[in-house]
């Protein structure tokens, strides 16, 4: 027999190839391949900021997850299936987990890869695409695993230290630092009564990294990763985290009932611009969500998208004027709104339809779920 060494040696690189790109898919997607871990201590060395740094990352990381999504699209050649990959936190013993809704918007499954290294399905039971806020649960519970402990982030500051975990691109359990570069509202308000705030960092923040934690100097949760402005695609400085207080709002709903809808509050400057209305404020009705209780009163939502004041918003919808007894006019107003809801069946909605004022009785009884207390 005569073998031909030209076509052997090709033969085994085109091997080592296949057996090479096949190493790697598995290790990007975190699934199949489990290489041993080194066992590092924290270097006796350490100190001050440095050392902190080191423990807070060694105490808060068995709280963190990455999260693999399969969703379906559909083309003219036919249906395709997508991969997805984020992060994410472990919040209670119930094995609540929080994340970006972006990251789990439209998917038929979601694994959760904890700490341990196992894969372990979920189901999402709360998502709200207006503050990229959504929350999973483990299909089957484990007591053993550790969950984070919830911060306050009306006690933060600008330029104080805080700290990301995720996944960016896959690379698991990526770990970095910066600080507090800003605090944005951009008056958007979920259910008429939770003002959406982000917390702007500097803190390393690329895709894979969204949904997952942000923590403050006492490893505490202070945010929820969500997006990055960039001209380049790659992180730029500017990046994104929903406040964990947005979010705990957005999660407990005993102390007030949840209505359905999403809006934006319009100042009297820009009642007075867009729509030549003098009010001292309004929140106009972006999205109605089907069956809840703004629904079954007719409130509607707008349909006509416009770019104003530097934001995107749907006009067409209904302009509330009042909430119970509480105007629309501010901010503030709206805070003191979720006081007055606590003990209603009925709630009073004063709303601008057509250049007509209506009033409509929404019906609140049972519909107050606080997740955060399960």
């Amino acid at each position: 027999m005569i073998i031909n060494l030209n076509v052997m040696k090709k033969y085994f690189f085109t091997l080592f190839l296949i057996i090479l790109i096949s190493f790697s898919a598995n290790a990007q997607n975190g699934k199949d391949m489990h290489l041993s871990k080194k066992e590092r201590a924290i270097p006796k060395y350490l100190k001050n900021k440095e050392l902190k740094r080191a423990e807070l990352y060694k105490n808060v990381l068995p709280s963190v997850v990455t999260i693999y999504t399969t969703s379906n699209s559909y083309t003219a050649e036919g249906s395709k299936t997508n991969q997805g990959l984020g992060s994410g936190v472990l919040i209670s013993h119930d094995c609540y987990i929080l994340t970006a809704a972006h990251v789990v918007d439209g998917s038929s499954k979601i694994l959760v890869k904890t700490q341990d290294g196992k894969e372990r399905k979920a189901s999402v039971l709360f998502s709200e695409k207006t503050s990229d806020i959504a929350l999973l649960q483990l299909d089957v519970l484990d007591s053993n695993l550790t969950h984070a402990v919830l911060g306050d982030s009306d006690a933060l500051a600008v330029g104080q230290d805080v700290f990301a975990i995720g996944s960016p691109y896959g690379l698991e359990n990526s770990f970095s630092s910066g600080i507090i570069s800003s605090f944005r509202g951009f008056n958007q308000l979920y259910d008429g009564t939770v003002s959406l705030e982000f917390l702007q960092t500097d803190a390393a923040i690329n895709s894979g990294n969204s949904g997952g934690p942000l923590f403050n100097s006492q490893g505490k949760v202070v945010g929820i990763a969500s997006s990055i402005l960039t001209v380049s695609g790659g992180f730029q400085g500017i990046g994104m985290a929903v406040t964990i207080n947005t979010a705990k709002d957005l999660l407990a709903f005993k102390d007030r009932p949840w209505i359905g809808i999403d809006g934006i509050l319009l100042s009297k400057e820009e009642l007075s611009k867009v729509f030549n209305l003098s009010l001292k404020g309004g929140l106009l009705v972006q999205n109605v969500s089907a069956n809840s209780p703004a629904d079954k009163a007719g409130l509607k939502g707008g349909f006509i998208v416009a770019n104003l004041f530097q934001k995107e918003i749907l006009l067409g919808g209904d302009i509330i004027l009042k909430i119970g007894d509480q105007e629309t006019c501010h901010v503030d107003c709206i805070d003191k709104v979720k006081s007055s809801l606590k003990k209603n069946k009925d709630l009073e909605i004063k709303y601008l339809r057509d250049g007509k004022v209506f009033t409509t009785t929404l019906d609140v009884t049972n519909i107050r779920r606080n997740f955060l207390s399960e």
